[in-house]
């Protein structure tokens, strides 16, 4: 049961993270519902991929490392748009160069976020078949896209008063 527990951290950690942060953890038992959730999710995963126990705790060991380096990069992308914003306040003349600039990087920090789920599958790749894979996959966009549906019946509610985090291109994953 522990193991299934940290299996659950882990693979959502890594499939879920960006539609989750997106939600507001403020609010009394979101945390319990979003570990709940988690370890729904990974009980799911392991029972539909049937995954032995090695399987599992690669899968969760590379959930957890790509997920933590996409978070780094919302992270960044939170500090490029809020500079960028500040640029581009009406009645405040823009400084061309800073906004070429920070436009630039977020256009690469998008690349980089893409490139993020090409490693992470390349990775699962070793230890999961192409059916498996597959699999992972839909499970993870059926997981991404309810939680976004979720948000948005709650008003459509922005992330933490800004601008949702990247989403990847569908063709880029």
């Amino acid at each position: 049961m522990r193991r299934m527990l940290m299996l659950a951290a882990a693979l959502t950690l890594g499939s879920a993270q960006v539609a989750w942060s997106q939600h507001d953890t403020t609010r009394p038992g979101r945390e319990a519902l979003r570990q709940r959730l988690d370890e729904r999710f990974a009980a799911r995963v392991r029972e539909q991929l049937n995954l032995n126990d090695q399987q599992a705790t690669r899968l969760r060991e590379t959930a957890t490392t790509f997920g933590g380096r996409r978070r780094e990069l919302e992270s960044r992308e939170r500090s490029l748009r809020d500079a960028l914003e500040s640029q581009l306040r009406p009645g405040v003349a823009a400084d061309r160069d800073s906004v070429a600039r920070l436009t630039d990087a977020l256009v690469d920090l998008r690349g980089a976020y893409a490139q993020t789920f090409r490693d992470e599958h390349r990775e699962i790749a070793r230890f999961l078949d192409p059916v498996q894979r597959a699999q992972l996959y839909m499970m993870r966009e059926r997981l991404m896209r309810r939680a976004h549906e979720v948000r948005g019946e709650r008003g459509g509610r922005e992330f933490h008063g800004r601008r949702r985090p990247m989403a990847v291109p569908r063709d880029s994953a």
